[in-house]
């Protein structure tokens, strides 16, 4: 015999309230959400915040993560923050001075200025980008400054953050800065890696295409025919068309030129096929 065990009420509650949050977050208009869930047991003297955040992926999904422990009573004070936020610059520029990298050094930073002002947040950075991996496999003739461009950005949104009064964010930003900052994290002797290192600013031309990437990435998913498209040429066609006519300055502010579109959004779906999804109709 078989007893049927009804759920709780409270459960139940639960589960129409997740059903809810899902079907909003259904709607391809969202980009961004943060979700924050208090967890009170009675071992607890206080209870516990978990916040996680997510944002859109180029194939309509969600990438997301979970901030660090957000409970108010454990967050640092500003002048905590403000002191770490310049630990991790400071950690950069001694790895920077002590390996005499200072004039290229100053490419990558005008790049990571121009990266962030076109719209490339840290998130890009940490979770759609190549920098992470390259850092910490260390390839790469440039992948020395991969953890110190990461290690800037989010000094440099950290302290954003901190003078919007977010210091939620700027808890976060200092964490993960700190993270890139560490000495474990830092390539030794970056110079004796290659006899002749390349000077073409290879990195820092990265970071500033970096915007028009994600945006090719949208583009290939948002303009496809419902049946898709009738071939790959006629899908970069399409993509580069559109970000000449309409965001030809947000393709020229990183350093790209829309005459050369259809060459180079060919090349980066030749290399990363997975990230450039773009679905071809059924020739049946």
């Amino acid at each position: 015999m078989k007893i049927k065990m009804e759920k709780p009420k409270f459960l139940i509650e639960a589960e129409n309230k997740v059903k809810e949050i899902w079907n909003i977050l259904q709607d391809k208009r969202a980009v961004r959400f943060t979700l924050s869930v208090k967890l009170s047991r009675a071992d607890l003297i206080e209870p516990k915040i978990f916040v996680m955040q997510g944002e859109r992926a180029p194939d309509g999904g969600w990438n997301t993560w979970f901030s660090k422990d957000q409970n108010p009573d454990t967050l640092q004070s500003r002048e905590t923050l403000k002191e770490k936020l310049a630990s991790i610059e400071e950690r950069v520029r001694e790895y920077i001075v002590e390996n005499a990298l200072n004039s290229d050094w100053k490419k990558q930073e005008a790049s990571i200025s121009a990266a962030l002002e076109s719209g490339l947040s840290v998130e890009d950075l940490e979770c759609r980008s190549e920098y992470p991996g390259r850092a910490i496999a260390a390839y790469g003739y440039d992948a020395h400054f991969c953890a110190p461009v990461m290690a800037t950005v989010y000094a440099r949104e950290g302290a954003e953050a901190l003078a919007k009064n977010d210091l939620n964010h700027a808890s976060y930003c200092v964490d993960r800065g700190l993270y890139w900052s560490s000495p474990a994290m830092f390539i030794l002797n970056p110079n004796d890696r290659f006899v002749e290192r390349a000077r073409t600013g290879g990195l820092g031309k990265d970071l500033l295409r970096e915007p028009v990437q994600q945006k090719v990435a949208e583009l290939l998913t948002s303009l496809a025919p419902d049946e898709g498209w009738a071939s790959t040429p006629n899908a970069i066609h399409e993509v580069a068309k559109k970000l000449t006519f309409s965001h030809s300055k947000f393709v020229e502010d990183c350093q790209l030129k829309t005459d050369n579109l259809p060459k180079i959004i060919q090349g980066w779906i030749q290399l990363d096929p997975e990230r450039f999804v773009h679905r071809i109709k059924s020739k049946t």
